[in-house]
């Protein structure tokens, strides 16, 4: 007989994440673009300041529009991305009607 867990149950579908890219290439306003061109060409909401993107949504569409944007800037430069992501951390004021 197969066991078949339930999946565990949502707290709360939406996710920000903040994201900042560093280019290491030197390529530094070139690796953001791309980065935030690659990121509105999935739809994804965005809010971009001077250091770092906050990104929201439902989790589902987050996470590929993340890996999207990485793969377009990491084929064209040498990268790295950090990012804090929360279940639970304040969304952008434009979005706060949402949660």
């Amino acid at each position: 007989m197969t066991h078949n867990p339930l999946p565990l149950p949502k707290t709360d579908p939406l996710i920000s994440v903040q994201v900042s890219v560093y280019a290491l290439d030197g390529q530094v306003r070139e690796a953001v673009h791309c980065y935030l061109n690659a990121l509105d060409s999935t739809g994804i909401d965005r809010d971009t300041g001077t250091m770092s993107t906050v990104v929201w949504g439902e989790a589902a569409v987050v996470w590929p529009a993340l890996q999207s944007a990485y793969e377009a800037v990491a084929a064209k430069h040498k990268i790295m991305v950090n990012t804090s992501m929360s279940n639970a951390a304040p969304l952008p004021a434009r979005a706060a009607g949402r949660r």
